[in-house]
């Protein structure tokens, strides 16, 4: 099987929600060593920026950490969390305001027995890891952001990796010419509930994967969210109604 062709940088370009809507289905492509593993995008959630998204990293303007975010659209941006976990975003749009698309999870394509080594690696005694031992459960290999790094042996050495650039350790491909999937829309996963922006229904999921990190209750249409641009930044009471509209408000796909 050859290596997917990766994605062109115009991809990424584009406006935010757009771009996260259209990364579910597409392909997470790594290179280790000589094994190429591949695995189908799921679930994915956008960050609005700098002054516009308060739960964004990159909200209050470049720090060390989310710096690639300010940089071209198409790059990895890879924080750790506080336990040590690593997650991986690619930076969107490119208009050097912070804006990202974090991906949440992903089905295994190619290279299960690799990625389910790397996770049993990774994960301490107990349940899950008896499970992964066992062979079970495929879907749960790349079920979360930690998880997919994981698996992937994504970590901070590939921050700024160029995801257009299809012979790097990493990078971005074209579906792999299966059935579209249903998009449907929910609110970010995990953010702090006292964010004006924790509400808004910004975590974009294919409604028939099993992969998917968290239930999809509350899951909107297959629409795309509104408002279509972040609101800038304002009082804390009309940011809040702002958030609320996001979370309910569903308008036509396209």
């Amino acid at each position: 099987m050859s290596a997917p062709r990766p994605l062109p940088r115009a991809f990424f370009q584009r406006e935010l929600l757009d771009l996260a809507r259209d990364l579910v289905g597409c392909r997470l492509v790594r290179r280790a060593g000589r094994t190429l593993l591949v695995a189908r995008l799921v679930e994915v959630e956008a960050y609005g920026g700098h002054a516009t998204d308060p739960s964004a990293h990159s909200f209050r303007g470049p720090t060390p950490r989310c710096t690639v975010m300010f940089g071209p659209a198409g790059h990895a941006y890879v924080y750790a969390t506080h336990q040590g976990r690593c997650c991986l975003n690619v930076t969107a749009v490119g208009d050097r305001a912070g804006k990202a698309v974090l991906l949440r999870a992903a089905e295994p394509l190619r290279g299960e027995a690799a990625l389910r080594a790397a996770r049993l690696a990774a994960t301490p005694p107990g349940p899950t890891h008896a499970r992964l031992a066992a062979g079970g459960r495929p879907h749960e290999l790349l079920s979360g952001p930690a998880r997919l790094c994981a698996a992937l042996r994504v970590d901070r050495a590939l921050d700024g990796a160029d995801l257009c650039d299809g012979d790097g350790p990493l990078y971005l491909a074209e579906p792999d010419g299966a059935a579209a999937p249903r998009v449907l829309w929910t609110a970010r996963v995990g953010l702090n509930p006292a964010s004006a922006s924790c509400a808004w229904a910004w975590r974009a999921l294919d409604a028939g994967s099993r992969a998917v990190s968290t239930p999809r209750a509350g899951a909107g249409a297959a629409g795309r969210p509104a408002p279509r641009r972040c609101p800038g930044a304002r009082g804390a009471s009309g940011a809040r109604r702002a958030a609320s509209g996001a979370a309910t408000r569903l308008s036509a796909r396209r």
